[in-house]
């Protein structure tokens, strides 16, 4: 994997979730950025890491409903298409918003599907085994060793379940490791944001 980006997991990180006074403009423009050049040189698979009510994975759609945000307000929803069979279920808010964000920077999710993981905040190590094999499995054999490699993003961290994964992701081989700082102005929500970018050296 040569690269892991871990995104604040704020649905306001979402256009539109927060109406007409765009909350975080400038954090968007941050994840955006980072995210598509990722994807403009990934040669791998793409996977979303994130905490939810029970250990899963599959091809799920994002929905930010249960933070009481409707689909019709969230413009990039349409990008994933209707709900129906052609998905393995719906997304806890994390891995939505991280899947949001991907589509937000250009990705085709039509043509090239997500893996999403979830882990529960309090997983059993059986769990945090099965979600990091899952995900290495996502990229090819290369990509676990090389720079030629997939992308991971990743949602809610700090959360036990999320940090044990990526510890374990982030222990083999040598990583840099880059912290993007966004402050913003808003009076009811903090002062900065961090996007932090793992790549993998050797």
């Amino acid at each position: 994997m040569p690269c892991l980006v871990v995104v604040p997991a704020t649905p306001l990180l979402a256009q539109g979730v927060s109406g007409g006074a765009d909350a975080l403009p400038g954090l968007r423009r941050t994840v955006r950025d980072v995210l598509s050049g990722e994807l403009a040189v990934s040669r791998g698979g793409v996977a979303v890491l994130a905490t939810g009510p029970t250990a899963r994975a599959g091809r799920l759609r994002p929905s930010l409903a249960a933070v009481g945000v409707a689909d019709a307000f969230v413009p990039l929803m349409s990008a994933f298409g209707p709900r129906g069979e052609d998905w393995d279920g719906i997304a806890a808010p994390g891995a939505s918003v991280a899947l949001l964000a991907l589509g937000d920077a250009g990705l085709d999710v039509a043509t090239c599907p997500v893996d999403v993981v979830e882990v529960p905040g309090e997983p059993a190590t059986a769990a945090v085994l099965a979600a990091t094999a899952r995900i290495r499995a996502t990229f090819d054999d290369q990509a676990v060793t090389s720079t030629a490699g997939g992308l991971l993003v990743v949602a809610d961290q700090p959360a036990p379940g999320v940090d044990a994964v990526l510890e374990r992701l982030l222990a083999s081989g040598r990583w840099t490791h880059d912290v993007l700082d966004v402050h913003q102005r808003h009076e009811h929500l903090p002062g900065s944001y961090s996007v932090t970018v793992h790549r993998l050296v050797t």
